[in-house]
């Protein structure tokens, strides 16, 4: 069994999407293992975000990020990064498979409703960032 980090943005939680993206992971064969709701403070979505900190759009990343609350969840099924990413879809909605979380529920790049970790390297930091696992 495998634990993933997969957050549900500020986007989704304000048009009340989030028993609809739940569903939808639900249905693809993930256990909610661990859940929370949070308003992140500026200094943590920049501990999160920190791989891009040079970028351009780290600020306004992060400034989004902020920008209200947002559903943490802690994921679990075996091979579920990489599925979860899968059902997630492309960072950008525009270029996401149909049936993917971003396809169906995305706005833009930024405003693409969750996050799913990168990586199991990635999962097991930002697990332990956010629930301390």
């Amino acid at each position: 069994m495998q634990r993933t980090l997969f957050i549900v943005k500020p986007d989704a939680v304000e048009r009340n999407l989030i028993g609809r993206i739940l569903a939808h992971v639900e249905a693809a064969g993930f256990r909610v293992a661990g859940a929370r709701m949070e308003t992140l403070a500026p200094a943590l979505a920049e501990e999160f975000y920190g791989e891009h900190r040079e970028k351009p759009f780290f600020r306004d990343l992060v400034g989004y990020m902020t920008s209200g609350r947002v559903l943490l969840v802690c994921l679990e099924r075996e091979d579920a990064v990489a599925r979860l990413r899968e059902v997630v879809g492309a960072t950008d909605p525009a270029q996401a498979a149909p049936g993917t979380v971003r396809k169906e529920f995305g706005v833009s790049k930024q405003m693409n409703s969750v996050h799913a970790s990168d990586s199991p390297a990635s999962a097991e930091r930002e697990l332990k960032l956010f629930f301390g696992k």
